[in-house]
């Protein structure tokens, strides 16, 4: 074989701007209240482009282990499946043994593997649902159901975090960028709506553990906006 290096391009996905879309999930890892917020934000910077824009959420119920996955088996909740699992194949650090997967990724396979992950469900007042699986693989990867082709859009938010892909934390290096032009512009690169958003998401999942992992309601989160059809993809 070449002893040149190979060089591999992920694709660029954005969520086409006013896409029908009915359901979000993304698959991460983190603490709660911590970056669980991460993933929320995953999840809400491509659900925030879909057709109508986000009108805020009515609740969200925080659920771990065994009582997650039952809920998550429930006939309501085959289309959160799909795309906990079209998430899941986007993964490049699943479980493995001697190198090699164990399984093919189903969600039996990820019950077996992931018995103790957290689930925060969250409906949002038009219907639509936003789902995170926290577990114990090592990047962030979302998947959204379009529901007018029934068509799974999917993709890893690639990190490229020191030790795993990468010498340095270069998604500062874009952050730093947005800053300066807030300073030199006045106006915020992205909807600030969307951070008041996804901490309500986060603060009423910390409160539904807290209470014995029971639906919180979120009267107060009726948080509305639209974004354009511009991307805010770093293509730099």
């Amino acid at each position: 074989g070449s002893s040149l290096p190979v060089t591999r391009r992920l694709p660029a996905v954005d969520l086409p701007h006013g896409a029908p879309l009915s359901e979000s999930v993304c698959v991460a890892y983190g603490g709660i209240d911590s970056y669980d917020i991460h993933a929320l934000e995953t999840a809400q910077c491509m659900s925030e482009r879909r057709k109508g824009g986000e009108v805020g959420i009515r609740g969200v119920h925080a659920l771990r282990g065994a009582k997650m996955w039952d809920l998550l088996a429930r006939p309501e909740r085959e289309a959160t499946r799909r795309l906990m699992v079209s998430a899941l194949t986007r993964s490049h650090t699943l479980p493995v043994e001697g190198g090699y997967m164990t399984d093919r990724v189903t969600v039996d396979w990820a019950r077996k593997v992931f018995p103790e992950a957290l689930a925060y469900f969250v409906e949002h007042l038009d219907g639509f649902r936003t789902t995170i699986f926290m577990t114990s693989i090592q990047d962030f990867n979302y998947a959204g159901l379009r529901s007018d082709t029934g068509e799974i859009v999917s993709c890893q938010m690639y990190l490229p975090m020191p030790t795993r892909g990468a010498s340095t934390a270069d998604f500062f290096h874009p952050l730093v960028r947005h800053i300066e032009d807030v300073v030199i512009t006045g106006k915020t690169p992205y909807p600030v709506e969307r951070t008041l958003l996804t901490s309500g998401m986060t603060l009423a999942a910390v409160e539904s553990l807290h209470r014995g992992q029971v639906l919180v309601e979120t009267p107060e989160m009726k948080v509305r906006y639209e974004v354009g059809a511009e991307s805010t993809f770093w293509r730099d």
